[in-house]
């Protein structure tokens, strides 16, 4: 069964081993890489979801070894249109920072292509960004505030394959809307923080070899209501610091074991997500336009755009939570 934490809790003992696994409601797990075994090949991606009904933007930030990666998708969840781009660079001497992983901090970056920074001022960030020729079809540009509504995050962190020098560490924070401006060409989305929901993934991690991932998540906003998920990879795991689970007005509500069934693994195709006795019956159904998924590519990283439909009986087995149509997406990377 998996352990939750309740108070702070150092990741690493004093060997720079794993001291811990498990998850928590609060940013309980205290990361500091320098004291790790594997310091020197901690990979770190961090990521944000921004999306108020019409648009869906996704921003990921990586630094996997000396590769500095950028990756940009955007979507039209009212036409279908989907745009993505990234851009890449070989860090030899400087590596930069990601600022998640501190009270405060920023990433800024530029090159011919792109335009881009990230400002954290603790529970506040800014982010702004110039993208020319984005995709090969338009130039994009954002510029947005970031503030947090409070309520539980899951925190997780698991050693590889029970080999204490190898770890997991996951903040999934879906706490966060969002207030400014999207421009892709001529078109101009705006965002206010009433109805744009924004949730960051941050990850870090040390691994003995590559791994495929996937993740399924949503976070729909709608008045006063707010809906969360994240499935991911171990789903089908039961040990500890498993990430699944669901937020319901800033509220997490964590979940064990499922079965994921998918149609020998195509993209177009829906994917079926089952736990319990029926505690979990949910299925994933991508997007599509002229018979082709709403899919973004970049680099090594996809994001498939869809809906979500079913029910959550592990909310309230005699009322459960229902899903018709919810607006959610699957990201597949190779790590």
């Amino acid at each position: 069964m998996q352990y939750e934490y309740t108070a702070p809790q150092k990741i690493f003992e004093e060997n720079g081993e794993v001291m811990c696994a498990g998850w928590a409601k609060k940013p309980y797990f205290i990361f500091n890489r320098e004291q790790s075994k594997q310091a020197k090949h901690i990979k770190e991606s961090v990521s944000y979801f921004v999306s108020n009904g019409e648009i869906s933007l996704y921003i990921s930030t990586e630094n996997i070894g000396l590769d500095f990666y950028i990756k940009i998708a955007i979507a039209n969840l009212k036409n279908g249109n989907v745009i993505s781009d990234f851009v890449y660079k070989k860090q030899l001497l400087d590596r930069n920072e990601l600022p998640e992983s501190k009270e405060s901090g920023q990433l800024v970056y530029s090159d011919k292509r792109i335009e881009f920074a990230i400002v954290k001022v603790k529970d506040d960030r800014t982010i702004k960004c110039n993208f020319y020729d984005f995709g090969g079809k338009a130039d994009l540009s954002f510029e947005f505030n970031i503030d947090s509504k409070g309520g539980d995050i899951l925190d997780q962190v698991a050693p590889f394959e029970r080999d204490r020098k190898y770890f997991y560490f996951k903040r999934f924070m879906p706490v966060f809307s969002a207030s400014g401006i999207i421009k892709v060409g001529k078109s101009q989305y705006e965002l206010q923080k009433e109805n744009t929901s924004v949730y960051i993934d941050s990850t870090y991690y040390s691994k003995p070899r590559l791994h495929s991932y996937q993740r399924l998540s949503a976070d729909y906003m709608r008045g006063d209501n707010r809906f969360s998920l994240c499935l991911a990879s171990r789903v089908g795991d039961n040990r500890n610091g498993s990430e699944n689970s669901f937020f319901l007005n800033g509220e997490l509500n964590k979940l064990y074991k499922i079965e994921v069934k998918n149609n020998d693994g195509r993209i177009d195709r829906p994917w079926y997500f089952k736990g319990g006795i029926e505690a979990v019956d949910i299925t994933f159904k991508p997007n599509k336009i002229n018979d082709s998924a709403m899919v973004a590519q970049m680099d090594t990283t996809s994001v498939t755009f869809g809906v979500l439909f079913g029910k959550l009986k592990r909310y309230d087995y005699d009322a459960p939570l229902m899903l018709d149509n919810i607006p959610a997406h699957m990201v597949f990377n190779e790590f």
